[in-house]
């Protein structure tokens, strides 16, 4: 038995936004990470299939890329107040994943890599989602429907 538990969020436990269009790229995400921890939880009790989640990473990594470009144009276009904070927020985010993606095709460590993604980004989405994305969907929703 794991100490990891599937969904690592569910789509119905996923924070509402006002606007659609961020919450459909939200349950595209999770539904990528959900499959990255099904495959992470496969390696660490049967056998790891290295190749699957370094594409399964690769693939989460750049949607999050274009999920966090996509937010970042909406907020410069409108002139979302506190874009310089959200996109700094982003832009660390990136960095880190980018940093994880290397050390995992070095090491190939699946509990760092599954501790990264079932705790430090579980805790790092739901509060993002619930603070800075809820802020700006609402202002952005004066613009875009």
């Amino acid at each position: 038995m794991s100490k990891y538990q599937l969904p690592i969020v569910a789509s119905d436990q996923i924070p509402l936004v006002e606007l659609e269009v961020m919450n459909q790229v939200h349950r595209e995400e999770v539904e990528m990470i959900n499959q990255l921890g099904t495959l992470l939880i496969n390696g660490l009790e049967v056998e790891p299939e290295i190749e699957k989640i370094s594409h399964s990473l690769m693939a989460w990594i750049d949607h999050t890329q274009e999920h966090f470009e996509g937010e970042n144009k909406m907020m410069m276009e409108h002139g979302f107040h506190a874009y310089p904070v959200h996109k700094g927020e982003h832009d660390q985010v990136l960095s880190g994943l980018e940093s994880l993606q290397a050390q995992w095709l070095t090491e190939f460590n699946l509990e760092a890599l599954a501790d990264f993604i079932f705790i430090e980004w579980r805790n790092w989405f739901d509060s993002h989602v619930k603070t800075m994305d809820m802020v700006t969907a609402q202002f952005l929703g004066r613009f875009i429907r």
